[in-house]
């Protein structure tokens, strides 16, 4: 019987792997801002993943050793990056970048010596920032740039690090972004109509969301087998894959007469 943290475990891909996990006969420790549910073979801290001393009374409370801790939790945020507020950005980058590092920092000394980290990213971190999406597009690739110096440090001592950049899913999080980005339309005064179109290519070019549950399937593999991959990439919108093999120029005006 393996031995989780895991992260973000109330709904979405969180919930996904936290259920994937303990079906496989295997005991969770869950970590989210809402409250969940107590089951057999969890137990739930409600915490906010940004607040050390609420994470360091979870370490108080575990007294046994990880086989993996699963980083998921995370916002994602439509923005105009010079219009946007501070108190945004801030959150934003707290919870998918500095709220990740501070579960890691604080649990790694439950780890197992030849214990795994996996981090969800997103496959925006593998690609140049679209419009509007820069702040999301921000956390993302400093968290796999988090991941990859992890990485290099935890394999000094037999420690895997292992990355996951899914596309699109079948989430309440994915519901929450294509909102948040009609909305924007009608809250940017330099860019109206722009993020207007933009939402509505969004709509027509996303491609149908997969399953969260296949997901987790990818993550319980990446935690369990004997040899997994560093990186592991799960549903990539190819329209976003074509864009990013143009030169930049030619990307920014391509975008700009999408957008114009």
């Amino acid at each position: 019987m393996l031995k989780v943290l895991i992260t973000g475990v109330a709904s979405g891909i969180g919930k996904a792997i936290k259920d994937y996990f303990i079906n496989a006969g295997h005991f969770v420790y869950g970590i989210d801002v809402s409250e969940i549910e107590q089951e057999i073979n969890l137990v739930s801290f409600k915490a906010d993943i940004t607040n050390k001393d609420e994470l360091n009374r979870i370490y108080e409370s575990i007294d046994e050793k990880l086989d993996l801790i699963i980083n998921v939790a995370g916002i994602h945020k439509m923005a105009s990056l010079v219009e946007t507020d501070f108190d945004k950005i801030k959150k934003v980058i707290d919870i998918n970048l500095v709220g990740t590092m501070l579960v890691n920092n604080t649990f790694h000394p439950l780890l197992k010596e030849k214990g795994r980290i996996l981090i969800v990213t997103s496959e925006v971190a593998g690609f140049d920032p679209m419009p509007f999406n820069g702040l999301y597009n921000v956390s993302k690739t400093g968290l796999e740039s988090y991941a990859q110096a992890l990485r290099q440090e935890l394999n000094l001592i037999d420690q895997k690090v292992i990355t996951i950049r899914p596309g699109a899913i079948e989430t309440p999080l994915a519901s929450f972004s294509m909102d948040d980005t009609k909305a924007l339309a009608e809250q940017t005064k330099l860019y109206e109509k722009q993020a207007g179109k933009f939402y509505k290519i969004a709509r027509k070019f996303m491609g149908t969301p997969i399953k969260a549950e296949k997901i987790a399937k990818i993550i319980y593999k990446a935690g369990t087998c004997k040899h997994p991959k560093i990186i592991y990439k799960k549903h990539q919108n190819i329209g976003l894959v074509l864009l990013n093999l143009l030169p930049l120029r030619l990307q920014c005006f391509v975008i700009k007469m999408l957008l114009k």
